[in-house]
């Protein structure tokens, strides 16, 4: 990114919520850090993205974490068409390096539930590369964006509480419920992030459909430790009630 960019950020550091932040992201995955709080760092992607954004992202390789986040954000609150999204996010993607930076970037790419079926046609490398950080994109943007998106785009809410009289109902449907599921239906040794990924979003399915998901989770072909770790977070949860906690331990 172009030096003014850099400086700018360079002022919005905070040391204290520096050693937070880094005592989150294992070194190995975050290079150089600020310490700049997201909230800050997303009014100033959205400053930036109201003006020639374009030129700001095609300056080479970022040097701080911060940029790198910024970069994406930018992309979400500047891009208007999907195939220009896509076209920055097939460069952005493989920057991403840490846990971070993917989610805090996918959450704001709302332009893609507006074209689910391009999008999910665009994830399909990802989700299926083999790669960590690749697939935990691929991942995280289900989870934001796809699962509770219910016919015609309308959203679907999570349940209020899931009690063992919900688990013997009909199950559920959506237009990307099973998709997603076939996405889930396999191991997942690229990694640790992406393996909490896939938990994740399985535990959010449950919380949204039950009935559909506690049948998945006997079915899906997962590894154990993912499969583990979605019930861990399904039980972590507030929405199952206690018999459906105890349910699920067994």
């Amino acid at each position: 990114m172009r030096e003014e960019i850099r400086e700018e950020l360079c002022r919005m550091s905070d040391a204290e919520y520096l050693a937070f932040s880094a005592s989150l992201i294992p070194a190995s995955g975050r290079g150089q850090m600020l310490g700049i709080r997201l909230p800050a760092l997303r009014n100033y992607a959205k400053e930036l993205a109201g003006g020639d954004w374009r030129s700001e992202l095609s300056f080479g390789e970022d040097l701080y974490f911060e940029e790198t986040m910024l970069r994406g954000m930018v992309l979400g609150y500047g891009c208007k068409e999907i195939r220009e999204l896509f076209s920055y996010l097939e460069d952005f993607i493989p920057r991403v390096q840490n846990w971070s930076v993917c989610d805090s970037v996918c959450s704001g790419l709302k332009l893609v539930q507006k074209y689910p079926e391009e999008t999910w046609a665009f994830l399909q490398p990802y989700l299926y590369s083999g790669e960590e950080f690749p697939t935990r994109v691929g991942l995280i943007l289900l989870l934001d964006h796809f699962v509770k998106l219910g016919e015609q785009g309308k959203r679907i809410s999570r349940r209020r509480t899931v009690t063992m009289e919900d688990l013997q109902g009909e199950e559920e449907q959506s237009p990307y419920l099973e998709r997603i599921l076939g996405v889930l239906d396999r191991e997942f040794p690229e990694g640790y992030y992406t393996q909490m990924a896939a938990a994740w979003l399985l535990a959010e399915l449950f919380v949204t459909y039950p009935v559909r998901t506690m049948r998945a989770l006997k079915e899906l072909g997962l590894d154990e430790f993912t499969r583990k770790k979605a019930v861990q977070k399904i039980r972590e949860s507030r929405i199952p009630d206690a018999d459906v906690k105890a349910f699920l331990k067994i």
